[in-house]
């Protein structure tokens, strides 16, 4: 798994494709996912409990970060992919962006003084990157499609999860709104 995860953070194309062919991935991408998730809700959470932020908040923030950072965007990555003539599955697409998700392991050294925002700005980076590789791996059409199936997914995430962190927020349930 080590290895595949490399792979993702070097952007290896034949990876995506791989993972999303081939549904033994499904553990790998789930553990994937969940720690990236556990990292991102981490980094923003952790600060929070230390100034009084309670448990209950900060285990639902994980909990959206999941949902909504991976698989409310392959369903809609999905939908619109197939809706401009892509032909790959729901749960290769699934496998292939929990590990585009892969470069946010980079997060580990975004609290380094001076530099951490370089590869806070870098896991952010190669993240959307390995976004679009696994788009285009996944529904097998070519980067601009992909790039234009990433761009309008993420429009109709973000409305999304604005819309759910308005109508939670009032609960203190969701705090913020987290970008694949």
């Amino acid at each position: 798994m080590f290895d595949r995860i490399l792979r993702a953070m070097r952007l290896d194309a034949t990876l995506f494709r791989e993972v999303a062919a081939d549904a033994k991935f499904n553990t790998e991408a789930v553990v994937i996912a969940v720690l990236v998730a556990l990292l991102a809700a981490a980094g923003q959470g952790l600060g929070a409990l230390r100034g009084g932020r309670p448990l209950v908040a900060f285990l639902l923030e994980l909990a959206s970060t999941l949902l909504l950072g991976w698989l409310l965007w392959a369903v809609i990555a999905y939908v619109f992919g197939r809706m401009l003539g892509g032909t790959g599955a729901l749960g290769g697409m699934t496998r292939a962006l929990a590990f585009a998700g892969a470069p946010r392991f980079l997060l580990l050294l975004g609290f380094i003084p001076c530099v951490g925002w370089v590869f806070r700005l870098a896991a952010w980076l190669l993240t959307l990157v390995a976004g679009v590789i696994a788009l285009r791996e996944t529904m097998g059409f070519d980067t601009l499609k992909a790039l234009v199936t990433a761009v309008i997914g993420l429009a109709v995430y973000l409305a999304t999860s604005l819309t759910i962190t308005m109508l939670l927020g009032g609960l203190g349930a969701v705090t913020n709104i987290q970008i694949p």
